[in-house]
C-alpha cells in the first residue's frame, strides 16, 4: 500500500495506521482528504471554466463585514432548488468591486452540490453564437453545454468596450435568441457580471429587445457598492419579494 504522495514536492501522508481489537487497519488522514476535496474542487472548476483563483476563496474572504452579501449569496447557493430560476445581475462601475470572484465562488459552491455549471465572457458567447455554432453537429455541444447548465455566469456583460459587435449588428439576434431561450423559455439560473446597470445597455449596441428581456429577467440587480450604501438598502428576509 502507498502510505504517501507527493505533489509539488511536499510529500502528503496518506495513511495512519492504527490497531483495532488487534487487527491493524489503515485510516486516511485528514490532511490526505484534505488534498483530495481541493483537487476535487479545482478539476470541477476546471471543466466548468471557472476562474482558478476562486477555488479555495469563500463569500467572506472578500467582502470583509459586508455581512449582507454573505447572507445574499449564501441564501441562493443553499437554497439553489428554491432559486434555480431566478437570475442575477452583479454591477458596479468601478473595476475591482469583487463581481467576477463573488460569481465564481457562487459558481463553485452550485457545482459542488452537483449541478452544472458553466463561466464564459459575453464577448467570447457572441462570438461563438454567431459563428454557427448550433448549425454544425460537430461543435453544437459547445454552445448548448452553456445554454443547458443549470448555472451560468456570464462575465463582462453588455460592456460596449469589450463587446466586438459589428456595426450591421448581425451577431445580436443570436445573442437575443440565447438569452431569451434560457432566462424565458428555459428559465435556467443565469449570472450576469457588468460595469453597467439594466438602464444603461446600450440599445445601439446589444438591440431594445436584449435591454427589455433583463429589465423584465431581472428582479433584484445586485449593485456592488461601497459598505456604508449596501448595509443600509439590503434586507436578506425579503429577498426578491419574498415575505
Amino acid at each position: 500500500m502507498i502510505t504517501s504522495y507527493i505533489d509539488d514536492e511536499v510529500r502528503i501522508k496518506k495513511y495512519d495506521k492504527r490497531e483495532v481489537d488487534g487487527e491493524v487497519l489503515y485510516v486516511e488522514t485528514k490532511e490526505w482528504k484534505m488534498y483530495k476535496e481541493r483537487k476535487k474542487i479545482m478539476l470541477l472548476m476546471e471543466s466548468s471554466d471557472l476562474p482558478i483563483h476562486a477555488r479555495d476563496l469563500s463569500f467572506s474572504d472578500y467582502v470583509g463585514s459586508d455581512t449582507d452579501k454573505i447572507d445574499k449569496m449564501l441564501k441562493y447557493a443553499n437554497n439553489f432548488d428554491r432559486y434555480k430560476n431566478v437570475h442575477l445581475y452583479l454591477w458596479s462601475h468601478e473595476n475591482s468591486t469583487q463581481k467576477t470572484t463573488m460569481a465564481s465562488i457562487l459558481g463553485k459552491e452550485i457545482l459542488l452540490q452537483g449541478r452544472s455549471v458553466h463561466f464564459i465572457l459575453m464577448n467570447t458567447l457572441t462570438k461563438l453564437l454567431s459563428s454557427g455554432t448550433f448549425e454544425n453537429d460537430e461543435n453544437a455541444s459547445v454552445a448548448k453545454k452553456y445554454l443547458d447548465c443549470d448555472f451560468l455566469i456570464i462575465d463582462d456583460s453588455f460592456d460596449r468596450k469589450k463587446a466586438t459587435i459589428f456595426k450591421s449588428g448581425y451577431q445580436i439576434p443570436f445573442l437575443d435568441e440565447f438569452l431569451r431561450t434560457r432566462l424565458e423559455i428555459q428559465g435556467k439560473a443565469t449570472c450576469f457580471t457588468s460595469n453597467y446597470s439594466l438602464e444603461e445597455i446600450d440599445e445601439s449596441v446589444f438591440g431594445t429587445s436584449i435591454k427589455k428581456l433583463m429589465l423584465r429577467s431581472i428582479k433584484d440587480p445586485f449593485h456592488f457598492g461601497t459598505s456604508y450604501s449596501m448595509r443600509n438598502d439590503f434586507n436578506p428576509d425579503t429577498l426578491w419579494g419574498e415575505e
